[in-house]
């Protein structure tokens, strides 16, 4: 499948996911802002990549960090070998990504963290994609933070879901593995930091797009903020 063909598909289940969501709360604005972390379609393009899951040993074939088989994908038999792309780390910092003479919030919030840190952060996201491209819900709702798991199983009551797996699983759209091969892809270039609160900095698909995820240190783990990413304006 080639990049111009994913960006459509990319779009399209980003809408419904969005959709999904406010049909769930009832149609509030501010909730399924939230949740979808300002979605550029991540949802279903995204994010290159050198070890990922199997690094921290998280992801296998037959089976999750919770237990979930990972057989069944969110692609619909998706294997793992079939949905994930391995994750990079090839740093560089985020000066590397700024919009001349434009917004540069992200890549100039708090400081920039060290490689271990951004490894870290790294397989965190990757691996909350890569949980999800395989249909291990439980795992992939381990990889968010308190609040926006807060926020999904919120949704998921008033949905009659009955919890974040539940619900993520009702809300993924199935997708050719291949194009959940782009999703999983991720080549992690900074991690700026203030307090808990963190954004890590990725290029993924298409065309290296580069990326911002929101993060948060919780109990020593970094945790994801959204479900998927959202393209930093002007950088390269």
């Amino acid at each position: 499948m080639s990049w111009g063909g994913i960006r459509p598909v990319a779009a399209i289940v980003a809408a419904l996911l969005a959709a999904a969501l406010l049909a769930a709360c009832g149609g509030s604005s501010d909730s399924s802002s939230n949740s979808s972390g300002g979605s550029t379609g991540a949802e279903a393009t995204s994010q290159g990549g050198e070890s990922s899951g199997e690094a921290n040993g998280s992801q296998g074939e037959d089976g999750g960090r919770n237990g979930g088989s990972g057989k069944e994908g969110a692609s619909g038999g998706g294997k793992k070998a079939d949905v994930a792309t391995p994750l990079k780390v090839s740093g560089g910092g985020s000066g590397q990504n700024n919009d001349k003479g434009g917004d540069n919030s992200v890549q100039e919030y708090g400081e920039e963290k060290d490689e271990a840190e951004l490894r870290e952060a790294a397989e965190a996201t990757h691996g909350f994609f890569v949980a999800r491209a395989e249909g291990r819900w439980e795992d992939a709702c381990s990889y968010l933070s308190k609040s926006l798991l807060q926020q999904l199983e919120q949704l998921a009551a008033k949905s009659e879901r009955n919890g974040c797996a539940p619900f993520l699983s009702s809300f993924t759209t199935k997708l050719p593995p291949a194009v959940w091969r782009e999703i999983t892809t991720v080549d992690a270039g900074s991690l700026r930091q203030e307090g808990e609160q963190a954004f890590l900095i990725y290029y993924g698909a298409p065309d290296k797009t580069v990326y911002s995820m929101p993060m948060k240190v919780e109990d020593g783990e970094w945790k994801v903020g959204a479900l998927s990413g959202s393209a930093l304006p002007g950088a390269s």
